[in-house]
């Protein structure tokens, strides 16, 4: 089990570095971002409390996937076009909504597993789609909004953003939703990230708004994201 958690140890960290070069735009230019030690140390701790070997390969077999997008962008990133670019973060939003359906209908373990599943692709999904809008032009927003459970704000927030994208500005914005109760790494880092201390919070561009944001000021602040 040890030479498991030395191998996950390494699986996690590479991770890290994916999303901390793709967030910063680095993966195209194949370059990796030091870490921390006190960033080293929140990881480290979360592998030691990994408590079962179904965990363990499930995150193994996440971990891989993404080494290998990362493997793959890093090489060809900078001659893809936008139209392809945009093919991939339109096949992997689908699979988030996809998964979000399954996740509703899933119980017992079916719904943990699917639940880690979806806050990874969720994550996935949100930094594909910031690097294409930056990198193409794209005039949508895209939106990570914070949950927790129960939380009577989260749910009227749930509804405004609902609300916006069935109407006003449908196919303009883009909504990846992650709870923020998940005790996992990615989850963790997002919220340290974007400093997410209470929910609701709804992360657009660079900024984090936190607390119940009234449909009218959500409005505005999408279109000047938009713009």
């Amino acid at each position: 089990m040890q030479n498991k958690k030395v191998y996950l140890a390494a699986a996690v960290l590479s991770m890290f570095f994916y999303l901390i070069g793709v967030m910063s735009g680095l993966f195209i230019e194949g370059n990796l971002i030091e870490y921390t030690d006190g960033k080293l140390s929140i990881l480290q701790s979360r592998i030691d409390r990994l408590p079962s070997e179904e965990e363990y390969a499930s995150l193994q077999r996440r971990t891989e996937n993404l080494q290998l997008e990362y493997a793959y962008l890093s090489i060809i990133g900078q001659n893809l076009s936008c139209g392809s670019l945009s093919a991939l973060v339109d096949d992997t939003t689908k699979k988030v909504r996809g998964l979000g359906v399954d996740l509703e209908n899933a119980q017992g373990k079916e719904f943990d597993s699917l639940r880690r599943d979806y806050a990874l692709l969720s994550t996935k999904a949100w930094i594909l789609n910031n690097y294409v809008k930056e990198r193409c032009n794209r005039e949508v927003a895209v939106i990570l909004y914070f949950y927790s459970v129960p939380c009577q704000e989260c749910v009227e927030q749930g509804h405004i953003l609902d609300n916006l994208y069935d109407g006003e500005f449908k196919d303009r914005i883009i909504v990846f939703v992650l709870n923020s109760d998940l005790d996992e790494p990615i989850v963790n880092l997002l919220k340290r990230s974007h400093n997410v201390t209470e929910t609701p919070a709804v992360v657009i561009g660079d900024r984090t708004y936190k607390g119940l944001i009234p449909e009218d000021n959500l409005t505005r602040i999408i279109s000047e994201e938009i713009q």
